[in-house]
């Protein structure tokens, strides 16, 4: 994987990332110079904000909302009783671990730490959807995964770029069968977001689709008249590097990596114990924000009742925008039922069990990570002709396209785009000045 990084860093990508990088930072401070709107009195009402005292800074502005709850924790630490206990611990240990390099800035050290993290997991996601569905639906998936208005949290002091990295790598190590990268970044991501522990899922998809395709075959055979030993294991499969992924060892055999999200989860109520005296300090200040529960993903009632009641455009609760992504990833299901069935299991993990925890609260920042819905939409809207299955790369037939697919496709990627763009930016505008974005 390191030498795919170097690869990729020599390609024209990293520097056009960078440069977007640059772009929007400039674009940033310039909105703060001729159009900024702090709202200082909810600035003083949260109960973790930085600077921890006294009143906002310009630097304020680069450190709102949950932000503010990640400096408390990598100055500070974890308590007892502290609301910021809610949140994950590995964030604000590796910025901790940074700011020394940053002259002693947490600010500074989280920033840097979270573009460059991003960095690397677009360059990476890249990379990957390329070998899979070629170059134009992986150049179209990042843009849209770029300009996916909670993919601003890529920028900020937030653990979007780190999750969506070790989850990008857990993706290639399962399908490149690199177990010791996939057993890592499985291990860390229930230390980075509590959704991270259900990794358990595609490990155990991948463990037992081996022998549900032999089982196919077998049934297959039998129905045709030729019943016999079933298939070796190891059948054709859609990967990134075709029939050599059939030279290494199966997941079947390495049934312990699906205990590495559960020794994560280990780890994170340890850590807890240690620094605050009860390992579930976490779950109780859960309860002090009253909107994530893990009894929500059983509650389905209130799940769908939650979906076609809100009551603002984009507010903590109710948002009009969280329910609207969350539509847009169910119209993604069927494509990526045709190009891979295990997107879907991806799909479940990242962005229905998200929805459900928390009755869509901040459901557009957590869509981010949900990378299948990229590679369904830069799938979709780069081919030509329709996608029927994951060697064709066709998802629709043309024929419900009318008579010039192509040129509808063209629109309306552009048109997504400007959406996708639009919304960016307001919220955007709406994070440095203390206005809720997600």
């Amino acid at each position: 994987m390191l030498a795919g990084f170097r690869a990729a860093a020599r390609q024209p990508l990293l520097r056009w990332a960078l440069g977007f990088k640059g772009v929007y930072l400039l674009a940033v401070l310039g909105a703060l110079w001729l159009w900024s709107d702090f709202d200082a009195e909810k600035f003083h009402a949260v109960n973790a904000r930085w600077p921890r005292a006294g009143e906002p800074v310009f630097a304020s502005h680069f450190a709102t909302w949950d932000a503010a709850h990640y400096l408390l924790l990598s100055e500070v630490g974890y308590a007892k009783d502290v609301p910021s206990c809610a949140f994950y611990p590995l964030g604000p240990l590796l910025v901790r671990g940074s700011a020394p390099l940053a002259g002693g800035s947490h600010l500074i050290a989280g920033l840097v730490l979270s573009n460059v993290l991003s960095l690397a997991a677009w360059v990476l996601f890249h990379r990957l959807a390329a070998r899979r569905w070629g170059e134009a639906a992986a150049k179209w998936s990042l843009v849209f995964l770029i300009a996916f208005p909670g993919a601003l949290f890529f920028q900020f002091n937030y653990t979007e770029s780190l999750f969506l990295l070790l989850v990008l790598v857990l993706w290639w190590g399962l399908e490149e069968r690199h177990y010791g990268w996939a057993a890592v970044a499985a291990g860390l991501l229930p230390l980075t977001r509590g959704v991270g522990v259900f990794a358990v899922l595609p490990i155990a998809w991948y463990a037992l689709e081996p022998a549900g395709s032999r089982l196919k075959q077998w049934w297959r055979s039998r129905r045709e008249g030729r019943a016999g030993v079933a298939p070796a294991l190891g059948g054709a499969e859609s990967g990134f590097t075709g029939g050599r992924r059939d030279a290494g060892p199966t997941l079947a055999g390495r049934a312990w990596l699906l205990a590495t999200p559960l020794a994560g989860w280990a780890a994170y109520l340890a850590l807890i114990w240690h620094w605050t005296g009860n390992p579930f300090e976490g779950f109780a200040m859960q309860k002090h924000w009253g909107v994530h529960s893990v009894w929500n993903l059983v509650n389905v009632p209130k799940f769908i009742v939650g979906l076609f009641t809100p009551t603002q455009w984009h507010e903590f609760s109710g948002s009009v925008l969280d329910r609207c992504v969350f539509l847009l990833v169910l119209d993604c299901l069927p494509l990526l039922w045709r190009l891979d069935k295990k997107l879907l299991v991806w799909t479940y993990m990242l962005g229905i069990l998200p929805a459900m925890s928390g009755t869509f609260t901040s459901f557009t920042r957590f869509a981010s990570c949900a990378f299948p819905l990229f590679i369904a939409l830069g799938v979709f809207l780069s081919a030509e002709r329709g996608v029927r299955s994951a060697e064709s790369a066709l998802a629709v037939r043309p024929s419900t396209l009318g008579p010039r697919p192509s040129t509808f496709r063209r629109w309306l990627r552009w048109l997504l785009l400007a959406v996708f763009a639009t919304l960016h930016i307001v919220l955007v505008w709406r994070f440095v000045n203390f206005r809720w974005a997600g």
